[in-house]
C-alpha cells in the first residue's frame, strides 16, 4: 500500500508518496501560502499533490507545526500557518477527498522518525530538536513519545531568552534559534538586502571562512548549546539530535559539540565530577525527510 505523507513547512508544503515501510517513492515541495492567506489558498496548493495521486493511496499523514489534538485532528494552533488555526484537517481531508489521514506535530514527527528506524533507535531518553522556520523539539521518555498534558511539549520555540524584553518575538528561541536567524543576522551585520542571503548561501560563507559569517554562526550556536545545556540539566538525555535542513552541515554539529563540551567543562563543579552528565549530539539520520517519515509512523500506528 501507499501512502501520501506531508510536512506543512513555515516555507514549503514538502510531500512523499512512501509504502509501508517508510521507502520514499517520490518527493517534491510546494510553496506554503504566507500568513496573508486563507485557508482555500492552502488547499489549492494541497489540491495539486493530492489530486494526481488520490486513486494510488491509502490515506494522507499530516505534519504540521503548532498544538495539534492527535485523537481528533483538530488544530489548535498552526505555527506560521494561522489560517489552520480551528480547522479539524482530518475531517476536511475526509470531506474534500474520501481519504482517511492523521495528524502530528511537526517536531513530535521528527522524534518518531529517528525512534523508528534513525538515530534515537533503541534509545530509552533523547530528543529531536528541528530548526527550521522556527524551532520544535520532540521528546522520548522512557522509550516513548512524550506530548505533555495539553500537547504541548517540545514546545521550545516559546522559550524566552530575554526575559527584559518579553513583547519583542527577538526574545524568543523561534526566532533567535531558527534557521532563519542565521541569514537574518548576516544581513544585519553586514548591510545587505536580506533577500540576498539564503540557507546555502550562508553556509557556503561559512565553510569558506569568511569572517562576519562565522561569528555570526558562533553567536546563533552560543545561544543554541546554552539551550541545551539546559534542557540536559532537566530531562537527563542520552541523545539529542539535530534536524531541519542545517543539520546537514557538518560545521553545525561541529560547533555546537565543541560548545557544549565548554559548557560542561566551565561548571564549578567539573573538577569534581559533575552531577549533570554530557549527552551526545548527533544529527537527524533521516534530515529535512524526519517530518515526512514520522507522519507516516503516527499514521500506520494509529491504523
Amino acid at each position: 500500500m501507499k501512502y501520501l505523507a506531508i510536512d506543512n513547512g513555515g516555507t514549503f508544503i514538502k510531500y512523499a508518496v512512501m509504502n509501508d515501510l517508510g521507502t520514499i517513492l517520490e518527493k517534491g515541495k510546494e510553496p506554503t501560502p504566507d500568513k496573508k492567506k486563507t485557508a482555500e489558498d492552502y488547499f489549492n496548493v494541497l489540491d495539486q499533490i493530492v489530486l494526481p495521486r488520490r486513486h494510488d493511496i491509502g490515506g494522507i499523514a499530516f505534519s504540521t507545526p503548532g498544538q495539534v489534538d492527535v485523537d481528533t485532528g483538530f488544530l489548535h494552533t498552526a505555527g506560521g500557518l494561522v489560517y489552520l488555526m480551528g480547522l479539524n484537517l482530518c475531517e476536511e481531508i475526509q470531506k474534500r477527498y474520501g481519504l482517511p489521514s492523521s495528524v502530528d506535530n511537526d517536531a513530535k514527527c521528527a522524534a518518531m522518525a529517528e525512534q523508528w528506524n534513525g538515530s534515537l533507535k533503541g534509545v530509552r531518553n533523547g530528543a529531536v530538536i528541528v530548526l527550521g522556520t522556527g524551532v520544535g523539539m520532540g521528546l522520548i521518555i522512557d522509550g516513548k513519545l512524550y506530548r505533555g498534558s495539553n500537547y504541548t511539549a517540545g514546545e521550545i520555540s516559546f522559550i524566552n531568552l530575554d526575559l527584559d524584553n518579553p513583547k519583542h518575538s527577538e526574545s524568543y528561541m523561534a526566532v533567535t534559534g531558527s534557521s532563519l536567524a542565521l541569514g537574518r543576522t548576516y544581513a544585519k551585520e553586514t548591510g545587505i538586502d536580506p533577500s540576498e542571503i539564503d540557507g546555502v548561501r550562508m553556509f557556503e560563507l561559512i565553510n569558506q571562512g569568511e569572517e562576519t559569517a562565522c561569528k555570526v554562526l558562533r553567536n546563533y550556536v552560543k545561544k543554541l548549546a546554552g539551550s541545551i545545556y539546559n534542557f540536559q540539566t532537566l530531562l537527563d538525555l542520552e541523545v539529542i539530535a539535530i534536524g531541519g535542513g542545517i543539520s546537514q552541515q557538518p560545521i553545525l554539529l561541529e560547533e555546537i559539540r565543541k560548545e557544549m563540551d565548554y559548557l560542561f567543562e566551565a561548571h564549578p563543579s567539573a573538577a569534581y565530577g559533575m552531577a549533570v552528565k554530557k549527552p551526545k549530539i548527533t544529527a537527524c539520520e533521516f534530515y529535512n525527510d524526519s517530518n515526512l517519515r514520522g507522519a507516516l509512523y503516527h499514521f500506520l500506528n494509529r491504523k
